[in-house]
């Protein structure tokens, strides 16, 4: 069976200040099972990298599919947009705020279902309805209630 590696550089992520996120990350992927996030298989390290193996998605990142396709058909966007919901909703069960979804983070597995991938920016919380003051995301998909205080709660996962 095939599987897909992410390695990341110890180095980087110790003079970017990400190493706990990574970590974070780790542990979400590890504790989550459910049907429309990547299966998390293991994790390892070596002197100088990270390797987090999990589950192949051969069918790429729905970004390719939206680009290629231009537009989705009324039931093909229906299905795609209930299995993101589900897999949202499974975060915020476990309060996780996961403050990244883009077409770039939605892989297609080999039956054509959606997995979410990249918990980088995952946020860990007591209480749902906490308030965070982090601005994060990618610009093109950032929510404007980031960009205008700062603050935001589990929705920022709905714009």
């Amino acid at each position: 069976m095939l599987r897909a590696m992410k390695v990341i550089s110890i180095e980087e992520l110790l003079s970017q200040g990400k190493f706990q996120q990574t970590i974070l990350e780790r542990k979400i992927l590890h504790r989550l099972k459910n049907p429309f996030i990547v299966d998390f298989i293991e994790a390892f390290r070596t002197q100088k990298y990270l390797h987090l193996v999990l589950e192949f998605c051969p069918a790429g990142e729905l970004f390719y599919h939206l680009s290629k396709q231009k537009k989705f058909s009324e039931e093909d966007a229906r299905v795609i947009i209930a299995e993101i919901i589900l897999a949202i909703e499974h975060l915020h069960k476990h309060n996780i705020t996961y403050r990244d979804l883009k077409p770039e983070n939605v892989l297609v597995d080999f039956r054509g279902h959606i997995k979410l991938t990249d918990f980088g920016l995952c946020k860990q919380r007591k209480s749902l309805n906490d308030l965070n003051k982090s601005l994060c995301g990618s610009p093109e998909y950032i929510c404007p209630e980031m960009l205008n205080t700062g603050e935001h709660t589990r929705m920022v996962d709905f714009y």
